[in-house]
């Protein structure tokens, strides 16, 4: 089997809402912007979202039943964390926790989108392991 990786989707209640926060968190522009579905492109990552109820009325594909889940993080390398930590809190993003230095070098800090999803921004230190 040959497959390619071509996105991550994330199912919202509020497109335009998510949409908006991303762009303004990677300062970027949707390449698709609109209330049911919406595309941004974020360092060659293609990030989806789609309404939740984007399939109402199909009866054989339906968001609705889509429970949210702590069990993801999307993962974002970048300059540097204590640079953007203190920016995520100026955007009003809900932190999980302050940078932090882990033993293997990586310095990252977790923090939540208005969906609630996850997102984990880190700086590899060189010679981390």
């Amino acid at each position: 089997m040959t497959a390619q990786f071509t996105d991550l989707c994330l199912i919202s209640k509020d497109v335009l809402n998510l949409v908006n926060f991303y762009e303004k968190l990677f300062d970027v522009n949707a390449s698709e912007k609109s209330e049911y579905h919406s595309s941004v492109n974020i360092g060659g990552l293609s990030l989806t979202i789609d309404a939740a109820d984007i399939a109402d009325g199909d009866s054989v594909f339906s968001y609705v039943n889509c429970k949210s889940s702590d069990n993801t993080i999307i993962c974002f390398n970048v300059d540097d964390v204590d640079t953007e930590y203190t920016r995520v809190l100026a955007l009003g993003a809900v932190t999980l926790n302050e940078p932090t230095t882990h033993t293997w070098g990586a310095r990252s800090f977790q923090f939540r989108d208005p969906d609630g999803n996850i997102l984990n921004f880190r700086t590899i230190s060189k010679g981390a392991k």
